[in-house]
């Protein structure tokens, strides 16, 4: 039964996590009749159980599979630790769900392109959950770049970083690391403003924590047209977290927390895009813009879009290539880098 028979989207939730909290919140901030969270899953009953009782669930599972045999489920939010996005969304795709799944969508090219194929020849929808490309805010500020707002786009200066002890970000079996945490945004905000278009050139230098995943990193692309991007993400420093795209009459700054800021200043002043309140306490910061992509999500499946066209699966694909060399140049490795087809 598909969204538009039942009148809602009828989600799964893979992972009782601290993300899949926000994002329960985020979609009860849109309306009843189009969208319903009718099951959870984790790795133990009552860890399921306690977040159904939380969130106003039906049901509660204590294994995945479980879950991903419940014929009322249609699609399922993978919001899991990275290590096990991959199999997670085999696991959905292959009993016949459509797939949300928390970024990185895997942990390198080569696994992301295996899901791909996949979710293709199951003829099922499949998106990573890059929120920040459905905030409003963003088309906004994309369309002034476009628009020559600031003249001729040349720079781009990008910034996430926090200190941080989380076990799992210094964990390599988990995909730990800065890049693939943080540095996936910071990568799209660039892709995106710089409209898709491949670098003439990465060059990444950084350091490393004792487990062996990347600490601190700089990274430089250089672009056609004389135009750079210059990142830095890390999980031992604060940093300014912003995003500034520079061209030659002026500069547009998408301000602190840019991968769900909700304003952006520019030559013409500061605009503002505030977000509905939670009903909860949550987590994140401006959890509550995940229901950006939930509706988009929506849109997709009610007209039978595998793919969504703000973030097409060649876009996904295209950022796991430059995590990817970023991370070589680095010498970031994962088991999953080790492992062949």
């Amino acid at each position: 039964m598909a969204a538009s028979e039942s009148g809602f989207t009828r989600w799964g939730i893979f992972g009782a996590s601290k993300i899949a909290h926000d994002f329960s919140i985020a979609l009860k901030t849109l309306p009843e009749k189009e969208h319903k969270i009718v099951a959870v899953a984790a790795r133990s009953l009552e860890r399921a159980s306690d977040f159904a009782n939380r969130h106003t669930i039906e049901k509660a599972y204590g294994s995945y599979e479980d879950l991903a045999r419940d014929e009322n489920v249609e699609v399922v939010y993978v919001s899991s630790i990275n290590s096990q996005h991959a199999a997670l969304c085999k696991l959905a795709l292959n009993n016949g769900k459509h797939v949300l799944c928390e970024k990185p969508l895997t942990l390198n090219l080569k696994e992301t392109k295996e899901v791909f194929k996949l979710a293709k020849a199951k003829g099922l929808f499949l998106m990573e959950a890059i929120w920040t490309r459905f905030f409003p805010l963003y088309s906004d500020v994309k369309n002034l770049i476009d628009s020559n707002a600031i003249g001729k786009l040349r720079m781009a200066f990008v910034s996430f970083g926090f200190n941080s002890d989380v076990e799992r970000l210094h964990n390599p079996d988990q995909g730990g690391g800065g890049i693939l945490d943080i540095g996936i945004y910071c990568l799209h905000v660039v892709d995106l403003m710089f409209g898709g278009e491949e670098p003439l050139s990465i060059t990444a230098a950084g350091q490393k924590t004792a487990t062996g995943v990347d600490s601190s990193v700089a990274i430089t692309m250089l672009y056609k047209g004389d135009k750079m991007a210059s990142i830095t993400i890390s999980i031992a420093a604060d940093l300014p977290c912003e995003a500034t795209f520079s061209g030659s009459l002026g500069s547009i700054t998408i301000n602190k927390m840019f991968h769900c800021a909700t304003s952006f200043t520019s030559p013409a002043g500061t605009k503002e895009y505030p977000l509905p309140e939670p009903s909860m306490t949550m987590n994140f910061v401006n959890s509550t813009g995940m229901r950006y992509e939930i509706e988009g999500v929506r849109n997709s499946l009610l007209t039978g879009e595998r793919e969504n066209p703000i973030i097409p699966w060649k876009t996904t694909e295209r950022i796991f290539h430059w995590m990817d060399e970023i991370r070589r140049q680095i010498g970031v490795v994962y088991n999953a880098d080790l492992q062949k087809l």
